[in-house]
């Protein structure tokens, strides 16, 4: 908010040509306030204020004012008050007031010395942001303008290396692009500009150098390797591999892990930085498989899964007593119970089984209170599955059965044999 003010001393307002006259003196004293509402500079208002008369007969005053001198197209009887606001008043037009004095007959002076004021709209101005940070290379940035409608404002950077790329000048908000050239310098350097009437700091550091250092664990390389110098906001890329039989297991890029890759780049290196990579022996995996109408088992020497690159393997196929090895699928072959592998990649090998052919006897029996089906000895194929029941006598249950020489105390009434590859015997017990 502006605030001007007009004091005018010993002014007499001149009386009208009337019957009776009323002599007085009137001072008047001019006080104007301009008030901004939001961005719009359009409503003004005015304080006019003015000393009493001394005459006894005055009993009120008038105020008349206009946008051109000597001539008034409003007034305002404020009574016996010696103030007045007068508002609505438009920024940038000039107003004439002058002031009349009367008494109870309502006879009226003249008009006394004019007076006049233009109300100016009052501008702030503010920016954002109000610094800029940049690296050596330099770069560009932008400032935003608030301020109200109407207001005029330029920006200058008053710098050689700052440049103003846009918006030098402007009314109401607005936008200021810049560019910093880059530092060739080894010191940093900052200075101040002027936009919108507001100071803008723009600093940048100096063009230094930063060393990179890289290091390889055993079993690959790292390129380039050791200490290498990097001016600032520069950049450096680096490739990761491993030697034969090893693979990358990581790579770490000041100590935080960045994964097994094989290619780094740093850019715009502001700091010293480090780059690591380690590396793992490579492992093949071996995996083996029975199939076949027979079974058995793969045994594998030496032992294990996973194996080290040029690992020679050897593999043994071992029927169960009921079948005979047939040959072998997958990295082997033939019908050798033995096979070798040499473990440059990831290798599967199938030993294949066969039952045996011929029969086996199962002698079957029950003791007093009951009976087993079938009895005696009961011939069966090889692999092949046979179940025996047995039938308590009335007044009997199934104590317990004998299989192969071993009890097996239970009340089930049958049992089988799976899979038969051996001669057996059963028999079934009973109690009252």
């Amino acid at each position: 908010m502006n605030i001007s003010s007009i004091l005018l001393t010993n002014i007499p307002l001149q009386r009208s040509p009337k019957p009776q006259t009323i002599p007085f003196l009137i001072f008047l004293c001019f006080l104007a306030l301009v008030t901004l509402f939001g961005h719009n500079a359009l409503a003004a208002q005015a304080t006019l204020a003015w000393d009493a008369s001394s005459d006894t007969a005055v009993t009120g005053y008038k105020l008349y004012w206009g946008t051109q001198s000597q001539q008034y197209e409003l007034l305002a009887d404020v009574g016996n008050s010696t103030n007045e606001i007068v508002s609505n008043l438009q920024d940038g037009t000039t107003y004439y007031f002058v002031a009349t004095a009367y008494d109870a007959q309502g006879e009226e002076s003249g008009y006394s010395n004019e007076v006049f004021f233009t109300p100016q709209a009052t501008c702030t101005y503010s920016i954002t942001p109000a610094t800029g940070s940049f690296t050596a290379s330099g770069g560009t940035g932008s400032v935003n303008v608030t301020t109200q409608t109407g207001c005029g404002w330029t920006a200058s950077s008053g710098i050689s290396w700052m440049t103003i790329t846009s918006g030098s000048s402007g009314t109401g908000n607005g936008t200021v692009l810049y560019s910093v050239s880059p530092n060739s310098n080894a010191a940093s350097r900052a200075s101040a500009s002027t936009i919108a009437g507001q100071l803008f700091t723009v600093s940048q550091t100096g063009a230094g150098t930063y060393t990179i250092t890289a290091s390889a664990g055993t079993g690959g390389t790292i390129s380039p390797a050791g200490s290498t110098s990097v001016n600032t906001g520069g950049g450096q890329t680096y490739s990761i591999s491993a030697n034969n039989g090893f693979r990358i297991s990581a790579v770490s890029v000041n100590g935080s892990p960045v994964g097994a890759v094989t290619s780094y780049a740093f850019n715009n290196v502001t700091s010293n930085q480090t780059i690591s990579a380690s590396f793992t022996p490579t492992t093949y995996t071996l995996s083996t498989s029975a199939s076949g109408t027979g079974s058995g088992t793969v045994t594998v020497t030496p032992s294990g899964t996973t194996f080290s690159p040029g690992t020679v393997v050897t593999l043994t196929a071992i029927p169960n007593t009921n079948s005979t090895f047939v040959g072998w699928s997958g990295a082997c072959s033939g019908t050798s119970s033995t096979c070798n592998v040499t473990m440059n990649s990831n290798v599967s090998v199938g030993a294949n089984f066969t039952l045996k052919t011929g029969t086996y006897t199962i002698y079957a029996s029950a003791g007093t209170g009951g009976s087993i089906y079938p009895a005696g000895s009961v011939l069966v194929n090889r692999g092949a599955s046979k179940t025996f029941t047995v039938r308590p006598n009335y007044g009997y249950r199934v104590w317990y059965w004998k299989i192969d020489g071993s009890y097996k105390f239970t009340s089930a009434t049958s049992y089988t044999f799976s899979n038969v590859s051996a001669n057996h015997t059963i028999s079934a017990y009973f109690r009252r």
